[in-house]
């Protein structure tokens, strides 16, 4: 990349911005396990099998300690004073993958009733075997109606939809959600994304947006508080009143 194309970047306020663009991931190796889109379940159910940092561990011992890193127990106690503050003693998770944020929820407020679901077989049958605390179920957020909650977690599941999908989903939904962005779209991020699109090992991951176009997809249907959920940018919805 040039430096006059580098500076120009620089000079666009993204953040001001609300633009949405597609998002590249390089799976490496895995990468024939996956495919050229990661969007449907099959490709996420691959995933999960392997070893790398979406792999789902085959056993108890092991899904314990990888939960144990980054700052997935942040993001749990953040989330449960997200709860508190809206009286909600049953939270529904949506597409919850591997379960490192869930789990460090139920361990940390077993009072709380959790609710995981995904829309993929195979880690759905293994998060049942590996998570009793918490009632497991198949759902699929373009074709279910919401489940039964008091606090709906979107934990870094806006990527994986567009923005048609999500304006058609969220007004769904009439009590409080909290949706936990996966990366908003800055600088560094966009110039990522350029770099990954161009290695032959790149993945179609659905997409990244910044800050306003994140906002722009329940502006019609929902208010907003912007919350920090340990290092991720976190949006806790509420529905307009009619």
């Amino acid at each position: 990349m040039s430096r006059a194309v580098l500076a120009l970047l620089r000079a666009v306020p993204l953040h001001r911005i609300p633009l949405t663009i597609r998002h590249s991931y390089d799976f490496g190796t895995d990468r024939d396990l996956v495919g050229h889109r990661l969007l449907n379940a099959q490709s996420w159910d691959a995933i999960r099998a392997t070893a790398g940092p979406f792999g789902l561990p085959s056993t108890r011992t092991e899904w314990e300690i990888a939960a144990a890193e980054h700052d997935f127990a942040a993001r749990a106690a953040a989330i449960a004073a997200i709860a508190d503050d809206v009286a909600a003693r049953r939270i529904c998770s949506y597409g919850v993958g591997a379960a490192f944020v869930e789990l460090n929820l139920a361990r940390l407020r077993p009072d709380l009733e959790l609710v995981c679901t995904d829309f993929t077989p195979h880690t759905i049958a293994r998060l049942r075997e590996l998570f009793p605390e918490a009632e497991v179920r198949h759902h699929d957020l373009l074709t279910d109606t919401p489940l039964d909650a008091g606090l709906h977690l979107f934990h870094r599941i806006d990527s994986e939809l567009s923005n048609r999908q999500w304006r058609t989903i969220i007004p769904r939904f009439r009590e409080p959600i909290l949706l936990v962005a996966t990366e908003l779209l800055e600088l560094d991020a966009l110039l990522r994304e350029l770099r990954t699109r161009r290695t032959a090992t790149a993945t179609d991951a659905g997409y990244i947006r910044t800050e306003p176009a994140l906002r722009s997809l329940w502006r019609t249907s929902h208010r907003d508080r912007k919350v920090p959920i340990g290092r991720q940018p976190g949006f806790l919805l509420t529905p307009r009143l009619p």
